[in-house]
């Protein structure tokens, strides 16, 4: 994990923003296990105007790293401060 020299106001509306979430309603079926569970659409859209509200954004870029390929996810505050981290999986057998 990488971040901002300081995260204290992003903490802060971190904070905040969590206490207002809603519950997301669970939108989708696994096939297999046959149990109910929230898809990504519906996480992003219950949260969105809430992490707004207290100045967040959230933003995901693609990586490659070798035999590796992944995401970086990057929370955001409009004080500047942020927090970073890369989740890789191998894309080899």
């Amino acid at each position: 994990m990488n971040k901002s020299d300081s995260i204290k106001a992003l903490s802060a509306a971190m904070s905040k923003a969590q206490a207002e979430m809603p519950v997301v309603k669970m939108n989708a079926q696994n096939p297999f296990l046959k149990n109910k569970y929230a898809d990504l659409g519906a996480v992003i859209d219950s949260s969105r105007a809430t992490i707004a509200k207290y100045g967040l954004s959230l933003s995901q870029f693609p990586v490659s790293e070798g035999e590796r390929a992944g995401v970086r996810n990057v929370l955001m505050h409009e004080s500047g401060e942020w927090i970073e981290d890369t989740l890789t999986f191998s894309v080899t057998d």
